[in-house]
């Protein structure tokens, strides 16, 4: 029988998984104080019950808020996304023993108090990121409870209707974790999905223009880190609208088409390409200088240049390529706006001097004004 949870691949499951930390890192940060006035409110429910003995389980209450209260401040002062499930299994684990212990120094605490308990229980699905650690959530501190009730010698009829209510309320809890667990793939996935078309050309499933200035950003960013070069290859089809004045708008799809194949798979693993617009294709190389990234567009002009990109019917064709290579710093549009226009300017050189070549941009793109 298939899960009810269907898992990603491994790498969109670790996505999934990281974007659920950072959702949960906003939702514990901003609500931890919530914690604590839950924890603390039942105490005036002790001072009801036992009017003796609620200054020691107040105590115990406050110990947990201090816990609660500290965690949730590092939590907001250190702003780590990564570290949110950790610090929430803490702070749920300090929540449930300060009110199984104020619990236990109540008369009849695990009786007529059980509902804090219970409502702490209720409140893990809300900081598990999966059902698998909903469970492991919830370990610990069941044991803990369980260490408690058995340390102070509770009545068997007080300690079977405890686990009834409690078990009751991890099983609850359980389904809720699946139904979000659920709703939380589904959503992603779609998001996924949607960010993914967003950032694809419908015509020859490479990159878009939208998606190739945020890699563009993103490389420069790094380039300014490493401080090795990043290059970029600007190219379109020579005589592009003859072939769809000849061949019609249909024939000159499936030469785009066609193209973007070759080219993709002249690249190397690290090498981004997409399609800039029109007939025009942008390839961007990372830790690439000028020289290289001449050699790789060489091999790209050779790979269209010598074999028929459409076979039915026969159609060759030839690209022209501008090469310009920069070392980023400083504002990274800036730069991604300079070292496009130097290869823009190569490329309307390469078509001045005859086409089917390639022109590297005269000078290295520095942008000291960045």
């Amino acid at each position: 029988m298939p899960s009810v949870v269907q898992r990603f691949a491994p790498d969109q499951e670790a996505r999934f998984k990281a974007q659920r930390r950072e959702t949960l890192a906003v939702i514990n940060v901003t609500t931890f104080w919530m914690v604590a006035l839950l924890v603390l409110a039942f105490s005036v429910w002790d001072a009801f019950v036992d009017p003796v003995n609620w200054p020691k389980a107040l105590g115990w209450r406050s110990a947990g808020v201090v816990v609660i209260l500290g965690t949730g401040f590092f939590q907001r002062w250190c702003g780590r996304s990564d570290w949110a499930p950790a610090i929430a299994k803490v702070r749920f684990a300090a929540s449930t023993v300060a009110v199984a212990a104020a619990l236990a120094v109540v008369k009849d605490g695990f009786l007529v108090g059980l509902a804090g308990l219970v409502a702490v229980f209720l409140a893990s699905p809300y900081i598990a990121v999966d059902r698998r650690d909903y469970i492991w959530l919830n370990a610990v501190p069941l044991a803990i409870v369980g260490a408690i009730m058995a340390a102070i010698g509770l009545e068997r009829f007080v300690v079977i209707n405890a686990w009834c209510f409690l078990l009751m309320a991890l099983v609850v809890g359980f389904l809720l974790t699946t139904v979000f667990e659920i709703t939380n793939r589904r959503a992603f996935k779609l998001e996924e999905a949607l960010s993914r078309e967003a950032r694809t050309d419908s015509l020859t499933g490479i990159d878009n223009r939208r998606a190739l200035d945020e890699r563009g950003l993103h490389e420069l960013r790094r380039s300014a880190r490493n401080g090795k070069p990043t290059s970029v290859i600007l190219l379109d089809i020579d005589h592009f609208k003859r072939i769809n004045d000849n061949y019609g708008h249909t024939v000159g799809d499936r030469v785009i088409q066609s193209v973007s194949h070759n080219l993709a798979a002249t690249l190397r693993a690290t090498d981004r390409i997409g399609r800039w617009g029109g007939e025009e294709f942008l390839v961007i190389l990372p830790e690439t200088d000028a020289v290289e990234a001449s050699h790789l567009a060489e091999r790209m002009r050779d790979a269209i240049a010598v074999v028929p990109v459409v076979k039915q019917p026969i159609i060759k064709t030839t690209i022209s390529l501008g090469v310009a290579s920069v070392f980023s710093h400083g504002v990274v549009e800036e730069v991604w706006s300079d070292v496009l226009k130097a290869a823009d300017g190569a490329l309307h050189q390469a078509k001045a001097e005859g086409r089917n070549r390639v022109v590297v941009a005269s000078a290295r793109v520095d942008s000291a004004n960045s």
